[in-house]
């Protein structure tokens, strides 16, 4: 399961896997493993997959439908079903600034922000379909874009660099 099959700002051909009118705002692979925790289905969550045509939100959420040592897995009828259920989950638990699901996953080397401070936003390129919220390690957060002046950068890096002596 991918962020982007519950996102309300996609498309069905975006996409998107459920109604829009189960369709979430940001939604975040950690949390739709939370869903699935409760479900009881052994989620197996991969932080850094990423869905093609969502390389802002990454994360993705493995599941073993078909474990027949598992009785829960059984409640599960298909796929969609599996959607709905993640969907109301995601509808009664919404990605806010403060949500747990934001700060959960640790990257080291990556500094988070403190509880107290606003989750900073993503640069978003006009016409980009992409949340407000996104995880700490997402490539639209890194901030490791190109530079408006790359020549200068590098001129800088190499005067840094110096040689031994």
């Amino acid at each position: 399961l991918y962020p982007c099959y519950f996102d309300a700002n996609r498309s069905r051909a975006e996409g998107r896997r459920v109604p829009s009118s189960l369709a979430v705002q940001n939604p975040l692979a950690r949390e739709i493993a939370t869903a699935c925790a409760q479900l009881r289905l052994q989620p197996v969550f991969e932080a850094h997959k990423l869905h093609p045509k969502d390389w802002a939100n990454p994360g993705r959420v493995r599941l073993p439908l078909k474990d027949h040592d598992n009785p829960f897995a059984k409640q599960i009828k298909n796929k969609h079903h599996l959607y709905v259920l993640v969907a109301r989950h995601l509808q009664a638990n919404p990605t806010t600034e403060q949500s747990d699901a934001l700060r959960r996953v640790r990257v080291p080397g990556l500094a988070m922000p403190k509880d107290d401070e606003a989750w900073p936003r993503p640069a978003v390129p006009r016409g980009w379909k992409m949340g407000s919220l996104l995880p700490a390690y997402s490539a639209a957060m890194t901030g490791g874009g190109v530079s408006e002046d790359a020549f200068k950068d590098m001129m800088k890096e190499m005067q840094g660099a110096g040689g031994p002596g």
